[in-house]
Formats: C-alpha cells, structure tokens, sequence
C-alpha cells in the first residue's frame, strides 16, 4: 500500500486502531469455500476448502481419508486445482522462534507419514495472519504445509528487513523439526520450501529467497516495491530491490498483480504503476522462470478475505462478483506451487499453455492491452 495521509491517518489511529493484532478476518462473510473453527495453541482446528464447517464428531487431530484421489494418482487433465484438493485441513495457532506474535500454521490431517512441501507466507501492510484463511486453506489442501506469519511494525514503521527475516526463521524452524508443539512439525518437508506473500509480504518474499537459498521458489501476490507508511521514504530499512536487488534472483518467481491496485482510493493508489508487480518482473533475470498473472479488474485486498474492516476499504475495489478470479487465484496458485516445490511438469499449461490462455479469453486475466486494462471507477 502507498502512504495514507497522515492526518486522515491519524483520526484513523485513534478512532479505529490499525495496528495488525487488531485485525481480524470475518469468516461469516467469506465465501463458502472458507470455513474454519476457533483454534488454539493446544488444540488444532479442523478445515476444510470446501465443505460449510468440520465435522464436529471427528477428533480435532483424527486421521481422515480423502474421499479424491490423490494429486500423484490422479491424471492431470482430470485435476481441478480451483476445487478443495484430496486433504482435510487442520490450523494449529502458536508461536514460531523468530516471528512476531502467534503464526497460523494450516496442514493436512491425511493418515500417513508423508511429509509435505512447506510454504512460508507472509501478510501485507497492517494486515494479519488471519486474513488469508481462505487461500491459505485451499492450498494446504493440495498436499502443503502452509505457516503464515507475522513481523514487527507499526502503520507509523516497519522495517522491510523483518519480512524476509520472519518467513526464513519459520522455514528454520521446520526444517529443525519445530515449532514446539505443533502437529505440523512432523507434516513438514523444509527441504521443498516456497516464500509467499502479499503487496508488503510480497515484496519481503522476494526479498527472502534473495537471501536465503534454501527457499526453492516465491509467490508473490500483488508485491509492492515501495514504503507503505504514511511517512514512507526509501531507506536502508526500507530498500527498493526493483530493479537494484533483482538481477540476484536465481529461484522461479510467480507474480499475481491486480488490474485495479493502480487506482486511487482515499487518495492514494495501494500499488502504483511505478512499483507494481510488473516492476519486479522487468527487472528479474532473464535466465529465471518468471510467471506472472495479472487478475482482470480485481483489487488489492482481493487477495485477502472479506471482513478485514478499514484496511481494506482503503484501496480501490475490483468489480463484483469476483468468483472467477478467485478460482483463478487459487488454481494458479497450487500450480506454481506443483511445478515448483514437486516438479510437476504436468502444471505447466497454467503457467504459460492453454490453460492460461483460456483465462485470458475469458477475461479473468488482464491480457495486457491497454486497450482492455478496466478503467478506475
């Protein structure tokens, strides 16, 4: 997000309370494919993509078997990756060495010893680890561990530096067979682990496997190169790594952008032109896989649940009804995740195939003409 003027941001600070531990998905709101319980640090909840609510006469922790196949027995061509995937999902809340406050941690229940591929996601600008249950729930059902968690700052500071920091310290964590007293710890494959993260949280997963080579790839949801507080300026603690950092990227990078972010809402555009998505994509290296999906007239705080109050409001909205961009977002999401942290060539078409193509057709991905870019509203 671009800077809030600060005396609207002020009245906003006393009046509403920005900072992250205040904000709070509402589930009730989302879409039916996001339902979730309560969770503790002593008692996984259980979740799952699709179905209105768990199954209340199961133990929280009980082996499930999938009523689907699984990903490696199903034909590609009959998978749907928009669709729940083959696991029951379990959240398990708690503390993670390294991060701020409690992390999410969302992970598959399916008997077994299996171990699955680890992703490492951060959240945005004055957002939580909360807001994204939706997304994260999906592709935690496809066969993943998905730890989302948080970083220090303030809507008046934060340092970039702590993003990056935060998503290799839960990627440390795993791989040492941690975080202490989660059931997640023993799901965990550290060894295929993706940085994740949105606008801010983008910009720090980048950031990560910039630095940290054990990352094997990075998805990134509408990233921002730029400073987000109301007094943001280019900094030490907030550097811009576009283009000056990128030419260091050796990991596959997957880029969503939002037709919609470059909009002014408030007075302020949340992902300008200037620093957008496509300004990470220009300056990457050639030599790297680089995908990148911009979604057709979606927002910024599309990407996170309905219900994170004032945040969201602040920038510029995509046109509803948004079903068919969500689909997308989570199929190319669990793709660029197949491809990369299991080596699935079979994914490839929605990268860069026909099953890409097809959505440009229809209108879910901007096709980059600016003839049909949708105009601010």
């Amino acid at each position: 997000m671009r800077p809030i003027p600060p005396s609207l941001c002020f009245t906003l600070i006393a009046a509403l309370g920005c900072a992250p531990s205040t904000v709070a998905s509402n589930l009730d709101a989302a879409a039916p494919d996001a339902a979730q319980e309560a969770a503790t640090p002593d008692a996984p909840a259980a979740l799952d993509a699709d179905a209105p609510a768990p199954d209340a006469s199961l133990p929280q922790d009980a082996p499930v078997t999938p009523d689907a196949p699984t990903p490696d027995d199903a034909p590609p061509a009959t998978r749907d990756l928009s669709a729940a995937g083959p696991h029951r999902v379990a959240v398990w809340t708690g503390a993670i060495p390294g991060t701020q406050g409690d992390a999410r941690v969302f992970y598959p229940m399916t008997a077994g010893a299996e171990r699955y591929p680890l992703v490492a996601f951060a959240h945005g600008f004055q957002l939580a680890v909360n807001n994204y249950d939706r997304l994260l729930t999906h592709v935690a059902s496809w066969g993943y561990v998905v730890a989302s968690v948080s970083y220090p700052g303030s809507i008046l500071s934060v340092d970039h530096r702590n993003v990056p920091a935060a998503l290799s310290a839960a990627r440390r964590a795993f791989a040492s067979g941690g975080p202490s007293g989660s059931p997640a710890a023993m799901r965990a494959d550290a060894t295929r682990a993706v940085a994740m993260g949105h606008s801010l949280g983008g910009k720090g997963a980048i950031m990560a496997v910039l630095t940290d080579a054990d990352f094997d790839a990075c998805l990134a949801l509408d990233p921002v190169d730029d400073n987000p507080s109301p007094l943001g300026r280019v900094t030490e603690a907030t550097p811009s790594i576009a283009p000056e950092r990128m030419d260091g990227l050796r990991r596959p990078l997957g880029l969503f952008g939002a037709t919609q972010s470059r909009c002014t809402s408030l007075g302020q555009s949340c992902a300008p032109e200037a620093s957008d998505y496509r300004r990470f994509a220009a300056a990457a290296p050639t030599t790297v896989p680089i995908t990148v999906w911009p979604l057709r007239d979606f927002g910024h705080m599309s990407f996170v649940d309905p219900g994170c109050g004032f945040t969201c409001n602040a920038c510029a909205a995509g046109s509803a009804p948004l079903d068919s961009r969500l689909a997308a977002l989570r199929a190319l999401s669990v793709a660029f995740l197949e491809r990369y942290a299991r080596d699935d060539a079979s994914v490839q078409t929605y990268l860069d195939g026909a099953e890409r193509a097809s959505l440009a057709a229809a209108g879910v991905l901007w096709n980059g003409m600016a003839a049909t870019l949708p105009a601010c509203r």
